[in-house]
């Protein structure tokens, strides 16, 4: 399983969650999350081009690649990665099928699998889905402000977990523009732009159709 790929899926599930008109000048975090609950609710599906660096620490290699992803509630997501090689993600709400033409290979895993198997996944979708209990599993601190956007620190209250996400917001459609993702052993930092909200995605362009002479193996 590609642990960058898991990154990005942590940060995207994130980007949902403040999708909308959300933040309120005079509210304190408790009217945030409240708002974020009632705001979410508008948001059927989004598309917006990405591009990651990812950061390991003890040797200061750094991997980049960018893309193009497409996602739709409630856990439907396409992923193009175009740089630094072609290779294509769907995932249809059972199974994850990552493709790479260049190996003419596609290989498809069981989605709850690819969740459980890993604790950041886990934790952030499980952020993402239940709003009343997030100040009971995470710490949320609104670090800084600026005219253009909001900077939050999210970190588990859960000893087992070690890591933090620096969020940034913008003010002006409340959707996620950048994060940067710590575990003391890599840092993993995404820009997210060109947002296009409510596509009206049909569900069949999160399902692989795998061209001829591929070969497809289950795990």
């Amino acid at each position: 399983m590609n642990k960058i790929f898991l990154f990005f899926m942590s940060i995207l599930a994130v980007s949902f969650v403040f999708a909308g008109n959300l933040f309120a000048e005079q509210g304190n975090i408790d009217e945030i999350l409240a708002s974020i609950e009632k705001k979410n609710m508008s948001v059927k599906d989004m598309q917006a081009d990405y591009s990651q660096t990812i950061t390991y620490l003890a040797t200061d290699e750094k991997v980049f690649s960018d893309g193009i992803f497409k996602h739709k509630k409630p856990d439907y997501i396409n992923l193009v990665q175009l740089k630094p090689e072609r290779q294509y993600t769907y995932i249809d709400g059972k199974n994850m099928t990552t493709y790479v033409p260049a190996n003419k290979q596609a290989i498809v895993e069981k989605w709850k699998n690819v969740v459980n198997s890993d604790v950041v996944l886990t934790s952030v979708f499980k952020f993402t889905k239940n709003f009343k209990v997030l100040k009971k599993d995470y710490n949320i601190e609104l670090r800084n402000q600026t005219n253009i956007d909001y900077s939050f620190l999210i970190s588990p209250i859960s000893k087992k977990e070690n890591w933090k996400m620096m969020i940034t917001v913008s003010k002006a459609n409340s959707l996620v523009t950048a994060s940067s993702f710590d575990n003391g052993n890599f840092v993993v930092d995404i820009e997210i732009k060109n947002y296009k909200i409510n596509n009206n995605f049909s569900n069949d362009i999160f399902r692989f159709v795998s061209p001829e002479k591929v070969d497809v193996i289950e795990l």
